[in-house]
């Protein structure tokens, strides 16, 4: 009976990452320790030099085959950082004492505390002039299910002030459930034309739809042929 193929279990090796990569290693591993949670793509990015997105993934799924990072799927920024401190050179003198040994993992959650989604930011929309929707995932935000809600859930950044009298102002973040009906009175992020996004309150009458702003300044717009691409469920602002 032919025999299995021996299974490796040798560790990765530190010395096969390139200087990018340890720096990469050492920012999820300094953020898990300091915050008790990784940093965002972006975080990553600014960190070890990269502007891209996609450069980032790469490096972090270079890693993970490497089998120094280890990814849930079903939770973005959930790494965990393997094999990280036990590789390192013992420095001669005096032995290490347990408060000094490294800490595998950090876990800052409070029993008690409310279930989290990772939301993905998908780009900006426009309240005021429509502009393109970007649909690239630049990070993901964090947020309690019991204000968001459930649902496929992604964030916008709002550009332009035709929302600021129903107190969604430019530069505010609006968390969007994906729907493709609208009841009326809601607020909505509307496709327009097949490429450009508004957030709007959505009405209906006897001449059709219409997207409404809450500025004077700002006309109604004609939404018969707009795509409803979900409901504005929850505002956010850093002041």
């Amino acid at each position: 009976m032919p025999r299995k193929p021996a299974k490796n279990s040798a560790k990765p090796d530190i010395n096969s990452l390139s200087p990018r990569q340890r720096r990469i290693l050492d920012v999820i591993h300094d953020a898990v320790m300091l915050r008790g949670y990784p940093p965002s793509i972006r975080e990553i990015g600014d960190a070890a030099g990269l502007q891209s997105t996609s450069s980032v993934a790469y490096q972090l799924k270079q890693l993970e085959e490497k089998g120094f990072l280890r990814r849930d799927p079903n939770k973005p920024r959930a790494v965990d950082v393997r094999h990280l401190n036990e590789e390192e050179p013992k420095k001669p003198g005096r032995k290490a004492s347990p408060k000094e040994e490294p800490q595998q993992s950090v876990d800052a959650t409070p029993e008690d505390a409310s279930a989290v989604s990772y939301i993905p930011v998908v780009g900006r929309i426009a309240a005021g002039s429509p502009i393109t929707a970007e649909e690239n995932i630049d990070t993901y935000f964090p947020m309690p299910d019991d204000v968001v809600g459930s649902g496929e859930l992604y964030m916008l950044q709002v550009v332009g002030d035709s929302m600021q009298d129903a107190g969604i102002l430019n530069g505010d973040w609006v968390i969007v459930r994906s729907q493709s009906v609208a009841e009326e009175g809601e607020f909505v992020a509307a496709l327009l034309d097949g490429e450009e996004a508004t957030v709007k309150e959505f009405h209906r009458d006897s001449s059709g739809v219409w997207l409404l702003p809450h500025n004077d300044a700002y006309s109604p717009i004609k939404g018969d042929d707009a795509e409803i691409m979900g409901k504005v469920v929850s505002v956010f602002r850093k002041l």
